[in-house]
């Protein structure tokens, strides 16, 4: 089956209306989001909707993370931290409801999904893993593929049981190999930083073992136009540039 696996929304509606369009013409069989739906971008509330709408299982991102619990804020910068306390004030009290039932990790399809590192950690970066951490980890993952998101630059790691090598992604199918054990970070649908503004997701096929890599134009300036009216800092439209 084909999976599509969605991250780091960020409130960015108008990117995410655009790739679940591309979604509906790719055939998967299901969609999960890696969390992160909200933060930076001006539309959190029309993002989860959209996503319940649409009965897209996610995880807890760590921007959720700081709206169930503010004690949480301390991990962010001065200006995420601005942004997120007036994301939360766009946020309906059945959204709030939603974003506290969110889950920390899944594992549905023989594969694992977590925001930030496996097995459950919505905050640290795939980049911090040490070699030694990652092949720890992925030897003692029964799953064959790990996704998450977080840094939100596509990345894939791979263990062949002797040795790990990584090398970033780009819009592209890779071949995997049978034996091997993978963590991919798919990328940002609503604030990419790896120097395209495409919106970025991937869909995994279980059965051909190949990993396909989708940019997703949208329109841009919707969402800096939206982000100035909310009166959210600045340097979030900016770095959809």
């Amino acid at each position: 089956m084909k999976i599509a696996v969605i991250s780091d929304i960020h409130g960015n509606a108008a990117a995410f209306r655009k790739v679940l369009e591309n979604i509906e013409h790719a055939g998967v069989s299901a969609v999960y989001c890696l969390g992160d739906n909200i933060g930076y971008g001006p539309e959190p509330e029309a993002v989860i909707r959209k996503l319940r709408e649409y009965e897209i299982p996610s995880i807890i991102g760590n921007h959720e993370l700081a709206v169930n619990d503010p004690i949480f804020l301390d991990w962010f910068n001065p200006i995420a931290r601005i942004s997120l306390e007036k994301t939360e004030a766009f946020l309906s009290s059945e959204t709030l409801d939603y974003i506290a039932g969110l889950p920390f990790f899944r594992i549905e399809h023989n594969c694992w999904f977590v925001h930030g590192f496996p097995p459950d950690s919505p905050t640290q970066y795939l980049f911090e893993a040490t070699e030694n951490s990652l092949a720890r980890t992925l030897a003692g993952l029964e799953e064959k593929i790990c996704f998450v998101g977080h840094t939100h630059e596509l990345m894939l790691v791979s263990h062949d049981g002797e040795k790990i090598t990584k090398r970033p992604l780009t819009r592209e199918t890779v071949a995997l190999e049978t034996g091997g054990r993978y963590i991919v970070n798919v990328g940002s649908v609503g604030q990419p930083r790896d120097g395209n503004n495409n919106a970025k997701y991937v869909i995994y096929d279980d059965q051909a073992l190949e990993l396909e890599v989708r940019f997703v134009e949208y329109n841009i300036t919707e969402t800096i136009s939206k982000i100035y009216q909310a009166g959210l800092p600045e340097q979030h439209a900016w770095r959809l540039m």
